[in-house]
């Protein structure tokens, strides 16, 4: 396995000119917004109408997407083309599926993969245009990471479904556009075989959006209330969404992959650098340096393993065990950070203060570093994905779920 980077041809050369050129002139206006994590757990109305303007425009010119088909609203660009737009976004610490809340990059994939013509003729060109936000909705409150215990009921009504129950734990204060939802098809059916996945609307009459003030921020809770739904949004066929959800949830679950370098890390050194202590600065005191080289060293093998499983899922190899790997190593790294943070920064740490950037962000890093090990599953969840990756208690190997 090669997927080391080599110099840009001159046709990818030209390109990421271009696309330096242009992100110099249309991230103006952005200088003092920030792109951390607090954007999606705080009520900046003005960040979130800067992404999303910015994805209308990535989406325009087709390079919110753009290795997807140009019949969708992509470009129909290589894998180089893909690296360039994400390295060079990378640098204004974002990447193309944090433009704007949304999680049309894990949903694309499946509507490209189990969604029929129709659907994707209908769904895919305005989510690449950078027109919709979508919410994942998955969790339940009596089911937690086992998705698969879902009590959401889906009943078919003639041309529709109608829909009951509850989901949790999702979203961003401003609503979204459509719910990418896991629901149960067949109550009486087999475990497994029994459900379905929709793609829903969210202004139909029967949905309520509840917010909850929760440690990382603002999440939500989502009731369905005899909602009805046309059957046409059911993507991957009758009672088939657990096949769905194997090749979603592989994304989910890191097997995407990242080329993003976290930020903290450059933030730290400058506040360490210019903030005293006792007389001298903290970059002087060899207990921070060593703090901070162990933040360097999992920051690297963390960004590493995410360049891993970018090149295998653009390949079409998907790395067996990766995706939970990465994502492991990813919760574990940011509690570690968290406690890291704190330890340097002590009471500073602790403060929400929006007008420095970087104590803004030390504050979100503490606050959020026990919550990420529950999202998207739990760090139980990934050791299980691992060990039937690995062949681990059982007979055979779990293969890895390929995507698009």
């Amino acid at each position: 396995m090669d997927f080391s980077l080599q110099p840009d041809s001159p046709e990818i050369s030209a390109f990421r000119q271009e696309v330096r050129a242009w992100l110099a002139e249309n991230m103006k206006g952005s200088e003092h917004l920030r792109w951390s994590g607090n954007w999606s757990t705080r009520e900046n109305a003005e960040e979130y109408k800067f992404r999303r303007a910015l994805a209308g425009k990535l989406g325009a010119k087709r390079w919110l997407f753009p290795t997807y088909p140009v019949k969708y609203g992509g470009a129909g660009m290589s894998l180089d083309h893909q690296f360039v737009l994400e390295t060079e976004i990378d640098k204004y610490g974002l990447s193309l599926g944090s433009v704007f809340y949304t999680l049309s990059r894990l949903v694309a994939p499946a509507l490209m993969k189990f969604g029929t013509e129709e659907q994707k003729a209908e769904f895919l060109p305005p989510m690449m245009g950078g027109e919709l936000a979508v919410w994942q909705v998955l969790t339940e409150p009596q089911g937690g990471s086992d998705v698969a215990n879902c009590q959401t009921k889906a009943i078919r009504d003639g041309d529709d479904y109608i829909v009951n129950g509850q989901k949790v734990l999702v979203g961003h204060h401003l609503p979204p556009d459509f719910l990418w939802t896991f629901v149960c098809t067949n109550p009486a059916g087999k475990r497994h075989e029994n459900l379905g996945w929709l793609y829903i609307p969210a202004t139909l009459p029967g949905i309520t959006i509840q917010h909850m003030h929760l440690m990382m921020g603002i999440k939500n809770a989502i009731f369905f209330d005899n909602v009805r739904v046309p059957a046409k949004y059911l993507v991957g066929g009758e009672n088939n969404g657990w096949k769905v959800a194997n090749s979603y949830l592989e994304l989910e679950h890191g097997g995407g992959g990242s080329v993003a370098e976290h930020p903290l890390f450059a933030r730290l050194i400058a506040h360490c650098q210019r903030t005293n202590f006792d007389g001298e600065s903290l970059m002087e005191d060899q207990d921070v340096r060593d703090v901070l080289a162990e933040m360097l060293i999992d920051l690297d093998v963390q960004r590493l393993m995410g360049l891993r499983n970018f090149w295998h899922r653009y390949v079409k190899q998907p790395h067996s065990y990766g995706g939970p790997q990465f994502l492991f190593l990813q919760r574990m790294v940011r509690l570690r950070n968290a406690e890291r943070v704190q330890k340097i920064c002590g009471y500073d740490a602790l403060n929400p203060d929006d007008s420095v950037h970087e104590v803004a962000d030390f504050e979100y890093t503490v606050r959020s570093g026990p919550g990420w090990l529950h999202g998207g599953g739990t760090l139980d969840t990934d050791r299980l994905i691992i060990a039937r990756r690995l062949g681990l208690g059982r007979p055979s190997q779990e293969d890895a779920p390929t995507t698009v």
